[in-house]
């Protein structure tokens, strides 16, 4: 048998580009889906921004503790 004639079977190129544009479609509609995720949700007109959670006296009490203490190292 001639080794010169076989003819060396690989995978079509379109087997390689369809899961690369469905792997790339994914990423792009991931990135939409966190953009959209990621959107603070509308204020009414004239609102002023307020946190969503605000701390008791004793935790801000607390927090600046640590803070501070952290702050002062070297």
């Amino acid at each position: 048998m001639a080794k010169g004639s076989t003819r060396r079977r690989t995978a079509p190129k379109r087997a390689l580009i369809g899961p690369l544009v469905m792997l790339a479609g994914g990423m792009a509609l991931g990135v939409v889906v966190w953009h959209f995720l990621m959107l603070e949700p509308p204020r009414p007109p004239g609102a002023r921004w307020t946190p969503s959670e605000q701390l008791s006296r004793d935790d801000r009490r607390a927090l600046d503790d640590v803070l501070g203490a952290r702050r002062s190292r070297p």
